[in-house]
């Protein structure tokens, strides 16, 4: 009712609106008994998304970073670093994108996968697919995980990756752990190929790779997780030998050169 009408005209409304909610049950059906007619399904309790307990605390004293690095400037034509919250340098090639503030992520059955310090190869390639690239790069941490414990962990993620809730599941394929040095550190790298992805869009990719270096940390977690993600069947992919090049580039803090031995 508008504020214009009578405290009068107020009052009978209200009175003929209690009069009809009185009115409304007696002339309504009667609600069925519980289950009348109905057939019931067992509750169905969601596929969690992640762990339900809080991840172990930092240890004493261990440095972290709420944001990342600022981004880094070089002149064009240089190659790209990026600085990693997580005491890591990595470098890109010139000629791919520098999102080093922020994230690449994938989801699909209510699972997702996030990495931050990004970068991308090839953005908007494929124009049906939002957000489409032919190359990603990336980091993140663990804690409470040695590093074969974070290199498995992470390179599951490939499955969040890869797959597509609405379509049969791709053929997953993990590399056995290897067991490799990168500047000086020890490190825990899986390779997982995956082919028969199911093709969004005409341009979308039926088979990539998707790399994971697991590292000590040296801020912000305990273990780093270094990441590069290739499509392999587009024009334009890049050759597979680009996965060596990346993890070559890593540099740990005070160390002007990083090479996996």
């Amino acid at each position: 009712m508008r504020l214009r009408y009578t405290l009068l005209r107020l009052a009978a409304s209200v009175a003929l609106l209690f009069g009809i909610m009185w009115a409304i049950p007696q002339l309504a059906p009667q609600v069925p008994e519980p289950y009348e007619g109905v057939q019931t399904l067992p509750p169905v309790s969601p596929e969690p998304t992640g762990s339900t307990t809080a991840p172990p605390p930092l240890p004493p004293g261990f440095p972290s970073m709420n944001r990342p690095p600022p981004k880094i400037e070089v002149p064009d034509g240089q190659p790209q670093p990026i600085a990693t919250k997580f005491g890591w340098t990595y470098e890109i090639p010139a000629d791919w994108r520098n999102f080093s503030t922020g994230i690449a992520g994938w989801s699909n059955g209510g699972k997702s996968v996030v990495y931050g310090a990004s970068a991308d190869y090839g953005y908007g390639y494929c124009p049906e697919v939002d957000g489409a690239s032919l190359a990603e790069s990336g980091m993140t941490g663990r804690n409470g995980m040695d590093l074969h414990a974070a290199a498995l962990d992470a390179a599951r993620g490939a499955e969040v990756v890869f797959g597509d809730d609405s379509a049969a599941p791709p053929r997953i394929e993990y590399s056995e752990p290897q067991d490799i040095e990168v500047d000086g550190e020890p490190a825990v790298r899986y390779t997982v190929h995956g082919s028969g992805i199911h093709a969004s869009a005409e341009c979308s990719p039926t088979e990539a790779t998707f790399d994971v270096v697991a590292i000590p940390g040296f801020a912000t977690a305990t273990v780093a997780v270094f990441m590069v993600q290739l499509d392999q069947s587009n024009e334009g992919s890049l050759d597979y030998s680009t996965v060596d090049s990346l993890i070559s580039t890593l540099r740990k803090p005070d160390s002007q050169t990083g090479q996996q031995r």
